[in-house]
């Protein structure tokens, strides 16, 4: 099969202090390249004390994401570890939601800003 996603993002700023600027991407199909298709999806409660692995069950090879903050206050960042260290790579500010394709073979972490939040994820396979 082909074209088994299709997105279209638009941005437009619009701040007196700065020049307008639009952007689109128009519409984009991307494949999905596995066989087999699994998605992980659902919602994970995201803590502040410590950062902390999202759930990947069953998936092969990571592909398009989307990260949902349902939080009303706090925000959530997403990034990776490396020897037990947490190195934000992405902020989810309390509401907000961006699709994003995740790199292969690594294990996205999550930590939330002063308080637990409730993370709405979409992990596909690639």
């Amino acid at each position: 099969m082909a074209n088994e996603f299709t997105f279209q993002f638009s941005l437009i700023l619009a701040n007196g202090t700065l020049d307008s600027f639009q952007f689109s991407s128009g519409t984009k199909n991307m494949d999905q390249n596995t066989a087999v298709p699994v998605r992980v999806d659902g919602s994970q409660i995201i803590g502040f004390a410590a950062h902390e692995a999202l759930t990947l069950t069953d998936l092969t090879t990571n592909g398009i994401a989307v990260f949902w903050n349902r939080d009303p206050t706090n925000f959530v960042q997403i990034g990776v570890d490396v020897a037990a260290t947490f190195y934000p790579l992405v902020t989810v500010k309390a509401g907000e939601a961006w699709p994003f394709r995740l790199a292969s073979g690594i294990t996205p972490y999550a930590q939330a800003d002063t308080g637990n939040v409730v993370l709405q994820r979409m992990i596909n396979d690639d």
